[in-house]
């Protein structure tokens, strides 16, 4: 009976070493398999934070050029608006020369515009004119023509028309319109860069 307790004790005890062995080798392997896990996690967290840092500072990149390009735009708009402003008051700025400037204007300019081939030209002035585009103002740049040797029989027309200035030439065969606002429009670019260069520096 007693070699039979001995017996059962000694197996219980083996079993029991057995069993505190596997329990310490599960405890090692987990502990092992946490400090993997903890390591894979750390480097997770790394690779992310990492990532992360890049993408912020190529946003923060593209953000910059973003805000860049709306502000280069911005300026260019500003500076479009400014010079089409000006442009704008072109028209009026010649009219307001005084009227030795802007009669030598008009001379010159319907002495250039002065149809070849035409026996007679109309001249329709622009309705702010009439008092200073009159019958002896045409009729001296008829003769003006005549002196080098430009045949041409230049009439003032009764009527004026709605313009800010200038005039328009009405031959047989054509109508030639030199009114301040057609020439800024034919002109303009040709204009537009010396007025940006003027009022801007460039």
């Amino acid at each position: 009976m007693r070699n039979l307790d001995r017996l059962a004790t000694r197996i219980i005890d083996e079993a029991r070493g057995k069993a505190d062995d596997i329990l310490k080798d599960a405890d090692a392997r987990c502990a092992a398999r946490a400090d993997e896990g903890r390591k894979r996690a750390d480097e997770i967290y790394k690779t992310t934070i990492e990532a992360a840092t890049v993408a912020a500072a190529e946003e923060e990149r593209r953000a910059q050029i973003a805000c860049s390009l709306d502000v280069r735009n911005a300026v260019l708009r500003a500076k479009g608006d400014m010079v089409d402003a000006l442009m704008s008051e072109i028209p009026a700025r010649m009219h307001a020369l005084p009227d030795q400037e802007y009669l030598a204007l008009i001379q010159k300019m319907m002495m250039d515009a002065a149809p070849a081939g035409e026996d007679e030209v109309e001249i329709v002035v622009a309705a702010p004119d009439r008092e200073r585009i009159d019958a002896a103002f045409v009729a001296k740049v008829q003769s003006e023509l005549a002196s080098r040797c430009r045949d041409l029989q230049l009439k003032l027309a009764g009527e004026t028309l709605d313009l800010a200035g200038g005039f328009v030439m009405r031959a047989s065969t054509m109508e030639i319109d030199c009114s301040l606002d057609a020439l800024l429009a034919v002109g303009q670019d040709e204009l537009a860069p010396l007025v940006a260069e003027a009022l801007l520096g460039r």
